[in-house]
């Protein structure tokens, strides 16, 4: 891990657990490092600070309320800002990790991992790489050259992951710029790759594969 990198960051830890935004933050500073930490709740607080602030790194959780860590994540690039993304989930399955890299996503880490391996992460993403521990990347690969795991466009599961939060036709086009009827054609196909009938089933399928949030 290269220490250097650290001096003069600025990081945003956003999550919606107030015993979590504090211990990360008490843990990075307990390295003496010349950097700022800031904190905030919920992803509009993020997205908020983010585009007033642009800090280096932002350390995001999916699950934030109304605007999650993967919306977020969208923003900043769609908006092309400097801020890099590093996910701190709960979630672990590798669909989701895929997701998340597909977005954006410069590191991600299971909380259920030591906090080393956060400071690692933000050593590496800081100095221009990616961080995924060497255990799920093995498992990522493995995803990614499955055929059956990728017949799912990640558009198709951006739609899936739209309709899992209960949003309208007309919210997924405006959250994802496109047209009404773009999103009824990829639900469409959606629907004959998977054989499912009705919203109910493709809901139930997001949940079981970790396209919820």
């Amino acid at each position: 891990m290269n220490i250097n990198v650290l001096e003069n960051l600025n990081i945003l830890i956003a999550d919606d657990h107030v015993l979590v935004r504090q211990g990360l933050h008490s843990l990075i500073a307990s390295y003496k490092i010349n950097l700022c930490i800031d904190e905030v709740e919920t992803g509009e607080q993020a997205w908020k600070y983010i585009q007033i602030h642009e800090p280096d790194i932002a350390i995001l959780d999916i699950s934030m309320g109304k605007l999650n860590g993967i919306d977020v994540c969208k923003h900043i690039v769609r908006r092309r800002l400097k801020t890099k993304v590093i996910f701190l989930s709960m979630y672990d399955g590798i669909n989701v990790i895929d997701y998340a890299f597909s977005v954006g996503a410069k590191g991600y880490i299971p909380k259920s991992e030591a906090f080393s391996a956060l400071l690692e992460a933000i050593s590496r993403v800081a100095d221009g790489e990616e961080y995924l521990n060497s255990s799920l990347k093995l498992a990522l690969d493995a995803y990614r050259n499955n055929e059956a795991n990728n017949q799912l466009t990640n558009r198709e599961k951006e739609v899936i992951s739209q309709i899992s939060l209960g949003h309208t036709n007309k919210q997924i086009a405006s959250d994802l710029f496109i047209s009404v009827k773009t999103v009824e054609n990829h639900r469409a196909k959606i629907m004959k790759k998977l054989g499912l009938k009705t919203t109910a089933q493709l809901v139930r399928f997001a949940i079981t594969e970790s396209l919820a949030f």
